[in-house]
Parts: structure tokens; C-alpha cells; sequence
């Protein structure tokens, strides 16, 4: 057997291994090999540099980055996890899980809660193992969207929420976009949404994720069926970097009131008056959405990633994007 051919069987070992996850009886009958030899494999593997294993801590966080943060805008609270060159799936599981230790060891029993929407938010949700129960009240900040991932379903991350701290959730059941700003007012009338809006002006704590926007990229993924080419063309002549809750903004933290009409969501006045609102993102593509909700004093705490936290410094120190 020739050295390549050695390395190849190395590497195939490991991949099944470590990637597909079979064990090494598995392996020994799929390469007819005998089970000792499959082992001692994997350990050459490591030994030649084909397979590095690390031990990440899942709670590290980086306390430079959060104090340069605190520092620069006056935030409450800043959360900064380390998580090195962990692929994006990973690093947005890392931040989520982060968040909720966050809102495990800061949500008082009696608060209402705000929640918004978006993936991260959903690992937030997924992650919640609070050790101890709070009458919590869970609030959408926003309306729901019919065709589309269900990481954006507000409903549901809401329930999921409410229930880990042994709360109650209200619903909100309208649409989170409607075609246009009449449309939307009418749907504002009626007692079942009052009922709820009215509790956006006396939220203890908003919790939302902060989007960005990249007409090439996310925005198109996500909300291609609910954003017309006019909306597109507005959020891209009014400079639109990022939204909270389809609130959107510019770098500088300027509003884009008329890009968007028609949404049946919070404000970005009610998340800046709101005595605590957290912003969850990860990932420095998300770096102009962050600084811009900064800017605006749309979130007043911060939970992220190195990634993110780095490009958001960078940006500011140059003083624009």
C-alpha cells in the first residue's frame, strides 16, 4: 500500500467516524477490516495532524470585547461569547444559549416579557432551562407570517418561552405585514390586538433579534413573498442596514418609517422606551444592523458574537460603515 493510499484510508476512516458519526464496529465491517485496526487508525489520524480535537468552553465569553462595548455606548449589559472559528449554525447556538442563561438569571417573576423573531431567537427559546419558575407573561412584539421558516413563527417561540419559566404567553393573531398602511390600521381596531399592543408600553423587558438587510442574501431567503420590489427599492434608497421586529433602520440609527408599511409590530419608540431591551445577533455580516439599532438606542443590551462584536468597534471607530 503506498503512502497515499495509507492517508486515504486514514482520512476515510476518520470522516466516517468523526463526520458520520458511525462507530468503530460500523467501520470494520463497511472497510472489512478488523476493529483493533480501525482504532489504531484513528489514532494515527490524530497523531498526523488529520484530525485536531479541541474542548471549547460553551460558556466563555470575552470580557475585553464586552467592557470596549459597555464603554463606547453606554450600554446596560453586554454578553460577548467566544466562539473562535465555530461554523455559523454553532456560533448562533452559542450566542442563543448565552442569551438564555441571560434571561434565566435576570427575568423577575410578575415581568411581561416582549419577544421578536428570527433564528437566533429561536436557538434563545430552544435553549431555555431556567432553574427557576417566574410568573412570566410572554408577549409577541410582532404578527406572524404564513410561508416562511418557522423560526420566524412568533407564536411558537413565545409558548416555548413561556413555558420554560412556567409562565403564560398571550397570542397575537394578525398578520406581521399587510399590503398596505390602511389595511394595517383597520386590523389595529379590533379589541383582541388592542389588548395586546397595549402591553408593548409597559414591557419589563423586550428580547429581539436584530436582522440585517442584504437584498442578496437574507432578506431574499426569508421574506421574498412579503417584500414587493417597491418595498425592496425603498428599503435600498432610504440606506436600510437593519430591522427589529420589520422596524427598520439606517447605520447612523435613523428610522425608515414609510420603507415598510403596513407592519402590525412594536415600535422602535416602544423598544427604546422599554426599561430593558436585548438584542441577540451573531456573526459580523450582522455588524451595520447592530451598530445602527446602537445608534438609534433601539437596544440598551447586547448579546453576541466575537465576530460581530469586533466588525461593530471597528465600524464605530471609523465612525460610519
Amino acid at each position: 500500500m503506498t503512502r497515499n493510499d495509507d492517508q486515504h484510508l486514514l482520512l476515510q476512516t476518520a470522516r466516517m467516524y468523526y463526520e458520520d458519526n458511525r462507530t468503530q464496529e460500523q467501520i470494520a465491517r463497511a472497510l472489512s477490516l478488523s476493529r483493533p485496526t480501525i482504532s489504531r487508525l484513528l489514532q494515527q489520524a490524530r497523531e498526523d495532524g488529520i484530525v485536531e480535537i479541541r474542548v471549547i468552553d460553551p460558556q466563555a465569553t470575552n470580557r475585553s470585547l464586552e467592557k470596549q462595548l459597555m464603554a463606547t455606548f453606554a450600554l446596560r449589559d453586554v454578553v460577548v461569547v467566544a466562539v473562535e472559528d465555530s461554523p455559523p449554525d454553532l456560533a448562533r447556538r452559542r450566542v442563543g444559549q448565552a442569551a438564555a442563561r441571560f434571561l434565566a438569571r435576570t427575568v423577575q417573576s410578575g415581568e411581561t416579557v416582549g419577544l421578536g423573531w428570527g433564528r437566533t431567537l429561536h436557538e434563545v427559546a430552544l435553549a431555555l432551562e431556567p432553574r427557576r419558575k417566574a410568573r412570566v407573561t410572554i408577549v409577541p412584539l410582532i404578527g406572524g407570517v404564513g410561508q416562511i421558516s418557522p423560526v420566524f413563527q412568533v407564536h411558537e417561540l413565545a409558548r416555548h418561552m413561556a413555558e420554560a419559566f412556567g409562565g403564560t404567553w398571550r397570542s397575537f393573531y394578525a398578520p406581521a405585514m399587510l399590503e398596505t398602511e390602511e389595511a394595517a390600521a383597520m386590523l389595529r381596531r379590533l379589541p383582541d390586538l388592542q389588548q395586546v399592543m397595549a402591553l408593548w408600553d409597559h414591557l419589563d423587558c423586550a428580547v429581539v433579534g436584530i436582522g440585517n438587510f442584504a437584498l442578496s442574501t437574507e432578506i431574499e431567503m426569508l421574506f421574498v413573498n412579503y417584500l414587493s420590489e417597491a418595498t425592496q427599492q425603498r428599503l435600498v434608497a432610504s440606506h436600510a442596514v437593519g430591522d427589529l421586529c420589520v422596524r427598520f433602520f439606517d447605520v447612523s440609527g435613523r428610522p425608515c418609517p414609510e420603507a415598510v408599511p403596513g407592519v402590525l409590530g412594536v415600535s422602535l419608540d416602544q423598544l427604546k422606551a422599554t426599561r430593558r431591551t436585548i438584542g441577540v445577533a451573531g456573526g459580523a455580516e450582522k455588524a451595520e444592523a447592530i451598530l445602527g439599532a446602537l445608534r438609534g438606542g433601539f437596544v440598551n443590551t447586547l448579546i453576541l458574537d466575537e465576530p460581530a462584536a469586533r466588525r461593530v468597534l471597528a465600524l464605530a471607530a471609523e465612525g460610519g460603515a
